[in-house]
């Protein structure tokens, strides 16, 4: 008899990325298979029991309902409880599931072969930067909705990034004795900051060092723009007519985040240095 097969033990041991499984392997089954592959799942792995107390699994998949996806997901979640790796793996192997992944969550892939996401490597090093900063502005609060938005939540993390480089460039001016920061429009906010820590110049380098300073401070401007830009378009803090929001994948989520708290980081720095 061939041995069982397991669920990576990477993947089995770590509660973000099992609960990513579930999730993630209930979307792309819902949308591969039908309710005639489901009832031979169902027999394949002695599943029995369980769906004769689930009566509306096999109604809600046959007919579309809006709580198919759900039912799937408490199926999912049941297995992977029960440590039934040869249940999970026969749905996360299938060719059409491992498509819907390759189209919808490679990173996924990536982790499930034990290879780190780079972008969730860039992302780390930036909440390793803020934290190296907070005993001049405290942002551990916005460094934890980060961490707990991705990959999960990119709207989340768009309007977070937004928020924390708001809060940071507020709080520098006020504590440089500007009087009603809070009244400054964003684009004003970015100006003054840059301004103040002598980063946006109004006479010309004289410089390499100088010039080249001016340059990353632009692209520093750019960046704090594009993130507000970001934010009112995909991001979260406006309402948004429902099922008109623009989308937005959580590799651009975290690249705009990762960016973002090096940004803020760099920011403080100056404020130090300043």
């Amino acid at each position: 008899m061939p041995a069982s097969r397991r669920v990576p033990s990477h993947v089995r041991d770590d509660d973000g990325l099992i609960a990513r499984l579930r999730v993630k392997l209930a979307e792309a089954t819902a949308a591969r298979l039908d309710v005639s592959e489901w009832q031979k799942f169902v027999v394949l792995h002695q599943l029995e029991a369980w769906a004769e107390h689930q009566y509306r699994f096999f109604r809600s998949i046959e007919w579309g309902d809006a709580d198919a996806e759900g039912n799937i997901l408490r199926l999912i979640s049941y297995v992977v409880d029960q440590k039934n790796d040869d249940a999970v793996l026969d749905l996360f192997e299938r060719p059409t599931v491992q498509r819907w992944f390759k189209q919808n969550d490679p990173a996924f892939l990536d982790l499930w072969k034990g290879q780190q996401d780079p972008l969730l490597e860039a992302l780390g090093h930036g909440l390793a930067e803020v934290q190296d900063v907070n005993d001049v502005i405290d942002l551990s609060q916005y460094a934890s909705r980060l961490r707990a938005a991705l990959p999960a939540d990119p709207q989340l993390a768009i309007g977070t990034t937004k928020d924390l480089l708001e809060a940071t460039m507020r709080t520098i001016l006020q504590r440089r004795g500007f009087k009603n920061v809070e009244a400054l429009a964003f684009p004003d906010l970015a100006t003054r900051c840059l301004t103040e820590l002598g980063l946006v110049g109004t006479t010309p380098p004289t410089t390499k060092r100088e010039r080249a300073i001016r340059k990353i401070a632009s692209s520093a401007r750019t960046m704090i723009d594009t993130a507000n830009e970001l934010r009112n378009a995909a991001g979260t803090g406006h309402g948004k007519v429902v099922g008109e929001e623009e989308l937005i994948s959580a590799d651009d989520a975290s690249l705009v985040a990762s960016s973002g708290l090096i940004l803020a980081a760099w920011l403080i720095r100056h404020g130090k240095e300043a």
